[in-house]
């Protein structure tokens, strides 16, 4: 009898051994659980803040290239974009005012009876000798008006031996107008402007090389200190 219920104390006590190894295993494997949630939770927590504080991935990323050319872009202000504008308006009246053509009038109306000799040596029926004819007579009536030739400076009102009473006429761009064989009576001065058409003199008969012509202007011009055909030069055919 002792030993029957010695063998069921025995059972009983494996038993209840049993029971509590069980109890204390889903104890264990709870307690593992929650605290390998808790630090999976941790972990979790600590990865998000670290990829909140490098980089948020709503934010748009700004990359500089380097390896892409810039344009340089040039600002024009309102001040140079007006000098620009005006400055080829200035240069094409320069340059219009450079190219207008002077106004050139005869001075005197009568027929050409000596003309231009352009270097080429002519007999002077006064003289009787060969020479040049550095200008051309242009026929008129004694005190018949003499006009000039075109605008410009009286440089010198005087009285030449061979060539009577004479006037030059700095006409600009390197002409010069002599007006000779002109009456003594010289109504304008040194230094004084004219225009083309401005009476300087009358014809007159003062020029003792050409006595012997009828009574004429003696006109003659030089271009940069060289002799020109003065009736070619106003008629536009010269230069």
């Amino acid at each position: 009898m002792s030993n029957e219920k010695f063998k069921i104390s025995s059972k009983s006590l494996i038993i209840t051994s049993g029971i509590c190894v069980a109890v204390a295993a889903i104890a264990g494997f709870y307690t593992y659980n929650k605290a390998s949630d808790q630090l999976n939770a941790e972990i979790i927590g600590n990865n998000k803040t670290t990829l909140s504080a490098e980089a948020d991935p709503d934010t748009p990323v700004n990359v500089e290239q380097t390896n892409i050319a810039k344009t340089e872009v040039t600002t024009v202000t309102e001040t140079e974009s007006a000098e620009s504008a005006i400055a080829p308006e200035i240069e094409v009246v320069e340059e219009a005012a450079a190219i207008t053509p002077q106004v050139m009038v005869r001075p005197l109306n009568g027929e050409v009876i000596n003309a231009f000799s352009g270097g080429e040596l002519v007999k002077s029926k006064t003289l009787n000798v060969w020479k040049t004819h550095d200008g051309v007579d242009i026929a008129g009536a004694l005190n018949e008006k003499v006009k000039s030739m075109a605008g410009g400076t009286v440089t010198k009102v005087y009285e030449d031996q061979l060539m009577g009473a004479c006037v030059i006429i700095d006409h600009g761009n390197g002409l010069e107008g002599y007006y000779c064989n002109l009456s003594k009576d010289i109504p304008i001065a040194e230094g004084q402007n004219v225009s083309a058409g401005t009476i300087i003199g009358m014809v007159g008969d003062t020029a003792e090389s050409e006595i012997s012509e009828p009574t004429h202007l003696h006109f003659a011009v030089k271009k940069n200190d060289e002799w020109i055909d003065p009736i070619a030069l106003i008629s536009g055919e010269g230069s």
